[in-house]
């Protein structure tokens, strides 16, 4: 059965499991560097299975935070690398380190 299309941000997150483990993984990710879907899988410590029948790269894709390298009917391993330009990116990042920045405050 095919998932729901999320219509926001809060919304993907809250109806794919991974989304927030490979939206923290791609904040931090190297934007020099191309990565695999088994890479994205062990980085954000989801399984790879999970990756394949779930849409969250895709949905990825399509906010604009990650960009497909490779081609999608070439019979290889998809290829991934951060969107530098990507308002998504920028801010899950700016989101990221408030957070941390308010929890290190409140650890002090």
């Amino acid at each position: 059965m095919p998932q729901e299309i999320p219509d926001s941000g809060w919304s993907l997150v809250a109806q794919r499991d991974e989304a927030a483990s490979l939206i923290a993984t791609v904040v931090g990710l190297d934007p020099d560097t191309e990565y695999t879907r088994s890479d994205l899988a062990d980085a954000a410590n989801v399984p790879l299975k999970t990756l394949y029948l779930a849409d969250t790269l895709e949905d990825l894709v399509t906010v604009g935070m990650l960009e497909r390298v490779d081609n999608p009917e070439a019979d290889t391993e998809a290829a991934f690398v951060l969107n530098e330009d990507s308002e998504a990116l920028t801010a899950a990042r700016q989101f990221d380190r408030a957070i941390a920045d308010r929890l290190t405050v409140e650890a002090e």
